[in-house]
């Protein structure tokens, strides 16, 4: 289920490069979100959209990426492809 998941986040980053023109790198490490990111707030708002209804799509579970949990945890689970992708499998297990 990992791999899927990063699948879907590496799809939805793909989509917002290509939509948004824009030229970054795209590994495991690339920074998403605060110091150094390869896209602006208004980037990474399109990239979760495109995210949760990607993940819906394929797995039939809703997850909201963006919380008050996300945002209270000790390091970013927006940092790095590597992170989010985690931070989605901590959701889907309480995912309806």
């Amino acid at each position: 289920m990992k791999e899927k998941i990063k699948t879907l986040v590496i799809e939805s980053l793909n989509e917002l490069k290509e939509m948004n023109g824009l030229d970054f790198e795209l590994t495991d490490e690339t920074i998403l979100l605060g110091e150094d990111s390869v896209m602006d707030s208004f980037d990474f708002v399109s990239f979760v959209s495109t995210l949760e209804e990607k993940i819906a799509d394929e797995t039939g579970k809703t997850v909201s990426v963006v919380s008050e949990k996300a945002f209270s945890k000790k390091y970013s689970p927006f940092k790095t492809v590597d992170r989010i992708t985690d931070y989605i499998m901590e959701l889907m297990d309480g995912a309806e």
